[in-house]
């Protein structure tokens, strides 16, 4: 599910921005963070649910895909270990379940299997595994928005690399390295004072 595939340009900027800031600021951030993964999650799985087992819900289903990501998100933000637990399934789940796209259903099972272990573990530290995450957030969305954004404004991106080429994955990779880098670097400059 592509969440970025029909949005506006203007959303695609918002979007741009806050990855900026959550791949170079992420720790300071944090609580920010954190509820916007709660409330993409409960968005989204909320969407899935309702498509799955509920086709034909007596309120849109964006008013409740609203609802339950917002309540998610608030969660998220007001329970730490909830709040760790989800940034790093979201952010493990969406980076495997692009690079094992092509194995279906038995790709999206590793990958939600994976995102519940890596949510257990990163409910055991914090400072560490906030900026980890937020970094690889980052560095994987930042080039996915511009790819979008690109799209949406009409921009010629023959010359450019497909988006689910090893190139961009290698640029992908590289940005979630300098940000989990920046990072650290950054906060402990600010412990050190």
């Amino acid at each position: 599910m592509d969440i970025l595939s029909d949005t506006s340009p203007l959303l695609l900027v918002l979007a741009l921005i806050v990855a900026f800031f959550i791949w170079g600021a992420g720790y300071k951030l944090y609580k920010l963070a954190v509820f916007f993964l709660g409330f993409l999650a409960g968005y989204m799985l909320c969407g899935t649910a309702i498509s799955t087992f509920w086709p034909a819900p007596p309120v849109p289903s964006m008013i409740i895909q609203i609802v339950v990501g917002l309540a998610v998100g608030a969660v998220s933000f007001l329970v730490v270990k909830v709040g760790l637990f989800v940034a790093a399934a979201c952010a493990v789940f969406m980076i495997l379940s692009g690079l094992l796209e092509k194995l279906g259903m038995p790709g999206l099972i590793i990958a939600f299997a994976s995102a519940v272990v890596a949510g257990f573990i990163a409910t055991k530290a914090d400072k560490p595994v906030i900026i980890v995450i937020t970094g690889i957030l980052g560095g994987f969305a930042i080039p996915m928005i511009l790819y979008r954004l690109a799209g949406v404004v009409s921009f010629d991106t023959s010359f450019l690399p497909p988006e689910k080429s090893i190139v961009v994955l290698a640029v992908e990779v590289v940005l979630s390295v300098a940000g989990i880098l920046i990072q650290f670097v950054s906060n402990r400059e600010k412990s050190n004072e």
